[in-house]
């Protein structure tokens, strides 16, 4: 399984990608939303866990550019979310997330979700 990280913060990075890694799945990382879209369409990930709050482009900008790409937009995509605001898990899914975390979360929890939302 092909798993796509995209955020901003590198301790919250590494220890998705090591936990994900330890279960045998691929991972790549990405630091932001622009570099997220781009190695989407490169590297076509089974699944995709995206912060909302990043620099150059945050997360529900890249759910709509998703959305207007065909080889991309089925990707199933797992929203972080720091603040925890009701808005956010509300905006997320309206825009296509298939599942909203609020931070801080435990690997186990998020090794949980990968699998359910890609049905393994």
């Amino acid at each position: 399984m092909k798993v796509l990280v995209v955020d901003d913060s590198d301790v919250l990075r590494k220890i998705t990608v090591y936990n994900l890694r330890k279960l045998g799945m691929e991972v790549e990382e990405a630091i932001d939303g622009i570099d997220g879209l781009e190695k989407m369409r490169t590297w076509h990930p089974d699944v995709v866990i995206l912060d909302i709050m990043m620099p150059r482009m945050d997360g529900f900008t890249v759910l709509k550019e998703m959305k207007k790409d065909e080889s991309i937009k089925d990707i199933p995509v797992i929203v972080l979310t720091a603040k925890g605001g009701q808005n956010d898990e509300q905006i997320a899914l309206s825009l296509g997330a298939k599942q909203v975390m609020t931070k801080p979360f435990s690997p186990t929890q998020l090794i949980e979700e990968v699998k359910n939302v890609v049905g393994k």
